[in-house]
């Protein structure tokens, strides 16, 4: 009975260590894309007011 609880045990652990994994990556992912979106957002402002300037 012990050696099934071990292996239940470690098997949740992989488990979780993937879970874990897979929610670090996807919150790296999304932070750098909402880095990348706002340097976005500050490039098309600044380009309007160029256009404005010029205008």
């Amino acid at each position: 009975m012990n050696e099934i609880a071990t292996g239940m045990f470690l098997w949740l652990l992989k488990i979780l260590g993937l879970y874990l994994g897979i929610l670090i990556v996807l919150t790296l992912i999304l932070s750098r894309w909402k880095k990348r979106s706002a340097h976005d957002t500050e490039e098309i402002a600044e380009q309007k007011k160029q256009r404005q300037k010029k205008r």
